[in-house]
């Protein structure tokens, strides 16, 4: 909540003053091989090998180069398009022009000798093929450690790439665009320092702090996971591993780390108040949750404690999602540039859009699913997969509707915590309180209608165009939720959004 984010961050700004005599003597009491107070990250040799290597300043500068250029592209609007459906040839030709003018664009930002000696013919993109390779890498790298950056540029860039991959058009270049995204691992093992995966320090370093109390023991915990970082770079920096790649590889599994906690802990925080309101064999007056089919739009008819499991199971399995968010990432890739899974251009009853198996994400997808039944005992529902289908065409559309996840549950909680900061402040005499006890009977009743109406109607299988794309299956809750956001301004506590400084799910909170 924002008084503890506020004292969280105050503490972590503190602890990175240093140098006094004061401050050493305090680093010296700190016992980097003493057990933590907070779980720490485990599994580091299975996880790196999906986590990306974090971007160099230099790195970075190609990257924002290739996002600007394909931001500005139209390779998407020029090449899938329903006339050219029609016609493999034409829409083939179409990629090939397409592919070579954004390359060329890329290769003249990046490097403008290089690029210019292509443009005149003096040199082929064959020439250029690690150049290429690299390059693009390093936007998909970029991704998949910023899942909420590149939203409008991804899509056109992986199908850029993806379409690279036919054999007419690697004919025409010479050499395949398409390169192993560098993880981690990769690098560890390619300086034979994979044992720092299982190394205590490691987890430490790597380990997001809570908010922990008091203010001293929070602070005494950032500055020893600053401490233990410093004591890895010393441990393990040699002359083959220099300390600038070894720091990057303890940040990139930082970054993975707090990325997933706090992607996870988002969810965490919805299942709570869920157990928190509503119990499953006990109904209180307005807190209701059983759904009918036909009322209030809802496909499912669910009895109040049948919706409770329901909603349990489902924002369980999106928690466990987000915890396996870089392995399903990596996996997505791998399907999409596999050469050996055709993809068809066709119309899905959602317009056109490019179908593709992903055999790799399904079977990952199906594990998590399974792993979340056995957590929450009993399924409700369907439990299957769509993907490479009419209602998710292939692994891209799959991992975006996922990572939307947190856009959907962040403004409802943060509407939540301003009811009682803000709106309802006893503090602060504007009128809210009064205006929030006359329409909704108090600030508690107001929070239980917002969570109440979510858990109901965020849930009921509805959002899709058919009853067929409709109901419990494992993607249709997530269409349920984004139908449940397209209709907030329906909703009698609307105003409550926006008192709160709600813009929309889709943007900045």
């Amino acid at each position: 909540f924002p008084e503890t984010e506020n004292y969280y961050f105050f503490a972590m700004w503190f602890s990175s003053f240093g140098g006094s005599s004061g401050t050493a003597k305090y680093d010296r009491e700190i016992d980097l091989d003493a057990p933590v107070p907070y779980p720490t990250c485990d599994d580091m040799l299975k996880k790196a090998g999906y986590i990306p290597l974090r971007l160099n300043p230099r790195q970075r500068k190609g990257q924002r180069i290739i996002a600007a250029c394909v931001g500005v592209s139209d390779y998407t609007d020029k090449v899938d398009t329903p006339e050219l459906a029609k016609n493999e040839q034409k829409r083939s030709r179409q990629m090939l022009v397409a592919t070579q003018s954004t390359l060329q664009g890329i290769q003249i930002a990046g490097d403008a000798d290089s690029g210019l000696r292509a443009l005149v013919r003096e040199t082929t993109f064959s020439d250029s093929e690690e150049y290429f390779q690299t390059f693009l890498e390093l936007a998909r790298r970029y991704k998949i450690m910023n899942p909420d950056l590149m939203r409008s540029e991804y899509p056109k860039f992986i199908y850029m790439v993806q379409d690279s991959l036919k054999e007419e058009i690697q004919e025409q270049f010479g050499f395949s665009i398409r390169s192993e995204i560098v993880t981690v691992r990769d690098v560890l093992e390619a300086a034979k320092k994979l044992d720092m995966l299982d190394d205590f320090l490691l987890k430490v370093g790597t380990t997001p702090v809570p908010k922990l109390e008091p203010l001293k023991e929070l602070n005494k915990a950032l500055r020893r996971k600053d401490l233990t970082v410093k004591a890895l770079l010393k441990k393990y920096v040699t002359r083959d591993f220099p300390e600038e790649l070894c720091e990057l590889c303890i940040r990139s599994i930082d970054d993975a780390n707090c990325y997933v906690r706090d992607n996870a802990a988002t969810v965490e925080d919805m299942i709570t108040l869920l157990k928190l309101y509503f119990k499953p064999n006990k109904i209180e007056k307005g807190l209701e949750l059983g759904i009918s089919e036909g009322k209030d739009g809802s496909r499912l008819t669910h009895d109040h404690e049948k919706q409770w499991k329901f909603v349990l199971q489902s924002l369980t399995l999106w928690r466990n999602v987000a915890r396996d968010m870089f392995k399903l990432w990596h996996m997505v890739e791998q399907d999409l540039l596999d050469e050996n899974q055709p993809v068809q251009f066709k119309d899905t009853g959602q317009g056109f859009n490019r179908v593709q198996q992903s055999k790799r994400v399904f079977a990952a997808m199906t594990e998590i699913v399974e792993i979340t039944k056995k957590e929450v005992g009993e399924w409700i529902g369907s439990d299957r997969v769509h993907i490479g289908d009419n209602q998710v065409p292939n692994g891209m559309l799959f991992i975006d509707k996922y990572t939307q996840v947190n856009r959907i549950i962040n403004p409802i909680l943060r509407t939540l915590v301003a009811i009682d900061k803000d709106i309802c402040n006893p503090k602060v005499d504007n009128g809210m309180k009064e205006y929030v006890h006359k329409i909704f009977g108090g600030q508690e009743q107001l929070k239980r209608m917002i969570l109440c109406d979510f858990f109901k109607h965020g849930f009921d299988g509805s959002g899709g165009d058919n009853m067929m794309d409709a109901g419990s299956c494992i993607d249709g809750r997530l269409t349920s939720a984004w139908n449940w956001c397209q209709n907030i301004k329906s909703k009698p506590y609307y105003p409550i959004f926006l008192l709160s400084g709600f813009s929309s799910f889709d943007g900045e909170f």
